[in-house]
């Protein structure tokens, strides 16, 4: 999750706006239905708290939730993963949501992810987040890819926040932090329905769609003065829904007008890859530190 350009390098050109088709095909190499009767703890941990115990209250961008591993929070829910952003007070913040992660359970290079997703009302508010952080080095040298985020405060101010949502990519360049994103209005409130979100990252490009329609393209490969090796090494997924924050532009909770409780639903997550892609899927994983997002101010680890 980021809110906007620390350094304005941007290496990424589009490149035409039509999904390039598998030059090998690809196999379903790990997926989650959510079928289950809870939540299955061999493919998915929680982050909990608000940051403060980690020195970066709010999780270095001002957001109001504490994060849990509740059941009132994140629950399976008629095949489907439910989480739920309330509107109570719990140790010591006025709201409470949860943050799932494949961090030392699934990491992968490479393939096409593809999920299915119903965001809440986000406005104002609620910020949903589907993305992907990097398992090596320190953030942003480890890498970050946002694949899907809504809530945004340039979409609030234009009172189309239920239908944009925003794609990027932070790593670092020469020691500071590079960002490169762009965002995509839908022609319907995206709230209404599931909507599925597919990413094809291969050792050339990143991009991102919405039900066919692609709204985000990355070079990885052949950038002057940029290895971008962050994006060719393993990451693992998140999905969030915060309160408030800097990329939603409202830092007080009596700002936050999003119906509440708001629930960001799943029905699916499934990763499909070549033989010669890399899909690493074990229980214990070692955790990694230092995973993080951009925080306004400067670039520094906040998440962990």
């Amino acid at each position: 999750m980021n809110t906007l350009r620390s350094v304005a390098v941007q290496f990424a050109v589009v490149l035409g706006m039509a999904l390039a088709p598998s030059a090998q095909a690809q196999t379903l190499v790990w997926e989650d239905n959510f079928n289950g009767p809870g939540i299955d703890g061999n493919k998915w941990t929680y982050d909990v708290g608000n940051g403060c115990q980690i020195g970066l209250c709010g999780w270095g961008n001002g957001e109001m939730q504490y994060y849990t591993s509740r059941a009132e929070n994140a629950r399976i829910d008629n095949g489907r993963l439910v989480i739920e952003a309330r509107r109570e007070a719990f140790q010591g913040m006025p709201f409470t949501s949860a943050r799932l992660k494949t961090e030392g359970r699934m990491h992968f290079t490479y393939g096409t992810l593809e999920a299915r997703i119903k965001t809440p009302v986000v406005g104002n508010g609620l910020w949903p987040a589907y993305w992907m952080l990097g398992t090596i080095g320190v953030w942003p040298g480890r890498g970050e890819i946002d694949l899907m985020e809504a809530g945004m405060a340039a979409a609030i101010a234009a009172g189309s926040a239920n239908r944009r949502i925003g794609a990027a990519v932070h790593w670092d360049y020469n020691g500071a932090q590079a960002d490169y994103d762009t965002s995509y209005t839908s022609p319907i409130n995206l709230h209404n329905d599931f909507h599925v979100y597919r990413m094809t990252w291969d050792p050339q490009f990143i991009r991102v769609s919405i039900d066919g329609q692609q709204y985000f393209e990355f070079a990885i490969s052949n950038i002057q003065g940029a290895s971008l090796h962050e994006f060719h090494q393993q990451q693992y997924l998140l999905l969030n829904l915060a309160v408030g924050g800097t990329y939603t532009g409202i830092t007080s909770p009596a700002a936050v007008t999003a119906p509440l409780p708001g629930k960001m639903e799943i029905d699916y997550i499934r990763l499909y890859q070549t033989p010669a892609h890399n899909c690493m899927s074990a229980r214990n994983m070692p955790r990694l530190r230092g995973a993080s997002v951009y925080s306004p101010s400067k670039a520094i680890p906040v998440r962990g």
